[in-house]
Protein backbone atom coordinates (compact mmCIF):
# COMPACT_ATOMS: atom_id res chain seq x y z
CA UNK A 1 0.00 0.00 0.00
CA UNK A 2 1.17 3.62 -0.65
CA UNK A 3 0.10 6.67 1.14
CA UNK A 4 -2.32 8.57 -0.75
CA UNK A 5 -2.63 12.59 -0.05
CA UNK A 6 -5.29 13.75 0.05
CA UNK A 7 -6.80 17.44 -0.51
CA UNK A 8 -7.38 17.44 3.13
CA UNK A 9 -4.04 16.26 3.60
CA UNK A 10 -2.68 18.81 1.79
CA UNK A 11 -4.71 21.57 3.20
CA UNK A 12 -3.42 20.73 6.63
CA UNK A 13 0.11 21.45 5.27
CA UNK A 14 -1.00 25.24 4.59
CA UNK A 15 -0.06 27.72 7.16
CA UNK A 16 -4.11 29.05 8.76
CA UNK A 17 -2.55 32.21 8.66
CA UNK A 18 -2.75 32.57 5.11
CA UNK A 19 -6.34 32.19 6.03
CA UNK A 20 -7.60 30.41 2.67
CA UNK A 21 -5.92 33.43 0.36
CA UNK A 22 -4.13 31.00 -1.67
CA UNK A 23 -5.28 30.13 -5.52
CA UNK A 24 -6.77 26.57 -5.80
CA UNK A 25 -4.37 25.77 -8.78
CA UNK A 26 -1.52 26.76 -6.38
CA UNK A 27 -3.03 24.01 -4.07
CA UNK A 28 -2.82 21.32 -6.61
CA UNK A 29 0.50 21.71 -7.22
CA UNK A 30 1.83 21.64 -3.91
CA UNK A 31 -0.36 18.12 -3.40
CA UNK A 32 1.42 16.90 -7.05
CA UNK A 33 4.94 17.80 -6.27
CA UNK A 34 4.37 16.50 -2.63
CA UNK A 35 2.67 13.12 -3.96
CA UNK A 36 6.15 13.33 -5.99
CA UNK A 37 8.80 13.21 -3.35
CA UNK A 38 7.02 10.87 -1.13
CA UNK A 39 7.85 8.24 -4.07
CA UNK A 40 8.50 4.70 -2.59
CA UNK A 41 11.11 4.59 -4.79
CA UNK A 42 14.33 7.07 -4.30
CA UNK A 43 15.22 6.92 -8.59
CA UNK A 44 11.37 8.55 -8.92
CA UNK A 45 11.90 11.62 -6.46
CA UNK A 46 12.61 14.99 -7.64
CA UNK A 47 15.63 16.56 -6.61
CA UNK A 48 15.21 19.47 -4.23
CA UNK A 49 16.25 21.40 -7.00
CA UNK A 50 13.26 20.51 -9.42
CA UNK A 51 11.19 20.91 -6.51
CA UNK A 52 12.29 24.37 -6.14
CA UNK A 53 11.98 25.35 -9.20
CA UNK A 54 8.07 23.83 -9.37
CA UNK A 55 7.48 25.70 -6.39
CA UNK A 56 8.89 28.74 -6.91
CA UNK A 57 6.20 30.51 -9.30
CA UNK A 58 3.34 30.08 -6.71
CA UNK A 59 5.27 32.48 -4.49
CA UNK A 60 4.73 35.17 -7.12
CA UNK A 61 0.94 34.02 -7.67
CA UNK A 62 -0.14 36.25 -5.19
CA UNK A 63 -1.65 39.36 -6.97
CA UNK A 64 -0.47 42.43 -5.66
CA UNK A 65 -4.40 44.28 -3.68
CA UNK A 66 -5.06 47.60 -6.06
CA UNK A 67 -3.71 50.60 -4.28
CA UNK A 68 -6.16 52.66 -2.49
CA UNK A 69 -8.08 55.53 -4.04
CA UNK A 70 -6.48 57.97 -1.94
CA UNK A 71 -3.39 57.00 -3.48
CA UNK A 72 -4.13 57.15 -7.16
CA UNK A 73 -5.51 60.90 -6.50
CA UNK A 74 -1.96 62.19 -6.41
Amino acid sequence: ATPRLTEDKVKGCIDPRLEGEYPPKGLAKLGAVAALCVQYEAEFRPSMSIVVKALSPLTLSRQTPPAPAAALDS
